[in-house]
């Protein structure tokens, strides 16, 4: 069985479209103008010691600042080191204020024996022990200031591990994910929640290679919104990128290859906190020549 093909206009004009739609390249371009996704730099914060989340403060959502509790954990082992320790540290200390009253009183002994001696009312054996027992309790007495020294570090160590039982906010943020429940059970390190920086938002658009000479480093631009057509924001560039791409990436044909373009990272101004994670943005760079 045959069957004839017929020309149809209207599927080749949609290969047509389709073809060149392939052809764009990685971002929109228009005369001095280009256009990208917002983006926002995020943190994501964890405990550097295990332990049972015990409670949350915050919820999803919920605009943070600097040192806001999100999270604490609870260690009992923790608790009952530091009490081991301040006990080691007080025992070590009344050894200390001992050992350092034995050893001026043994000091005094071996300073009057040596006077003795020089009127032969001792002997030299008896004035050589009385100062090897001082010389002896001076290193006992250096061994328990030793031990009060370690007992001291343990005790600033296990201070550090209970302050890490609180997780929280680095710097103003926004709670965007929140990965624990009260109960769970955490290594160290596993991350308890993300964070959004509203204020380090940013773009990267991608421009032709003609462009390079007329844009620089800390350049203000201009940014538009489809949220607030009649409004411009801030924005300067950050980074250019040093190696080209090459648009669209699939294609390696020599006419494409001339198609050179190079990202370019634009940090926004986010005024009044207008701008979000994820809206179009275009750029307009003021000296670039227009088509």
């Amino acid at each position: 069985m045959q069957f004839q093909k017929q020309f149809r206009p209207r599927a080749v004009l949609l290969h047509l479209v389709a073809f060149a739609l392939l052809l764009l390249p990685a971002c929109e371009r228009q005369n001095d103008r280009v256009s990208g996704t917002i983006e926002v730099d995020e943190v994501r914060v964890a405990p550097r010691f295990g332990g049972r989340v015990s409670k949350i403060h915050v919820q999803e959502g919920d605009t943070l600042t600097a040192g806001t509790v999100i999270a604490e954990l609870e260690a009992p082992e923790l608790r009952a080191r530091r009490e081991l320790a301040i006990a080691q540290m007080d025992t070590a200390e009344r050894d200390v204020e001992a050992f350092a009253a034995q050893l001026k009183f043994m000091r005094a002994d071996a300073q009057r024996q040596q006077e003795l001696l020089k009127s032969s009312a001792v002997s030299s054996n008896e004035a050589e022990r009385a100062m090897s027992v001082a010389n002896a309790q001076e290193k006992t007495l250096a061994a328990a200031q030793s031990r009060v020294a370690q007992t001291k570090a343990q005790l600033e160590e296990i201070a550090a591990q209970l302050e890490e039982m609180k997780v929280v906010a680095p710097s103003d943020s926004v709670l965007e994910i929140l990965s624990v429940r009260v109960g769970d059970v955490l290594p160290p390190n596993r991350e308890v929640a993300t964070l959004l920086l509203p204020d380090r938002l940013w773009v990267r658009v991608y421009i032709p290679q003609p462009w390079l000479g007329h844009i620089r480093l800390q350049e203000e631009v201009r940014v538009r919104v489809d949220s607030f057509p009649d409004e411009e924001f801030r924005g300067v560039i950050e980074q250019i990128a040093r190696q080209a791409e090459f648009t669209p990436r699939n294609v390696q044909t020599v006419e494409d290859r001339i198609r050179q373009v190079f990202g370019v990272k634009i940090r926004l101004e986010n005024r009044d906190d207008k701008l979000r994670a994820g809206m179009s943005a275009d750029i307009t760079f003021p000296n670039v020549p227009k088509d």
